[in-house]
């Protein structure tokens, strides 16, 4: 009984996704490509808007710094649970600048 309840309990924390949480950012221009890889995530962009799954709970302007320099100006960066405010956005654009 004790050796299946160990084994279920593997199969469960297998089968649990590795704490991803989906994020979104939107550029000021249509991106290049469909696909771009930034901070170890493959986002999916369609026009302005790309969406990736990242291991974080929240955004950071160091993240959205990252995303600026290899998609451009960023306008909005966030997921369910947290949101760039205005004046982060206009740090994360002086990143986009500076390419």
């Amino acid at each position: 009984m004790f050796r299946s309840a160990i084994l279920g309990a593997a199969l469960m924390g297998l089968a649990a996704p590795a704490f991803a949480t989906s994020f979104t950012f939107e550029t000021a221009k249509p991106v290049d490509d469909a696909r771009i890889t930034v901070i170890g995530t493959v986002w999916t962009c369609d026009g302005t808007v790309c969406k990736g799954d990242m291991n974080r709970k929240k955004v950071t302007v160091s993240d959205c710094k990252k995303l600026a320099k290899k998609a451009g100006e960023i306008t909005t960066f966030k997921n369910d649970k947290s949101e760039l405010s205005a004046e982060e956005i206009e740090a994360c654009k002086a990143a986009a600048r500076s390419n």
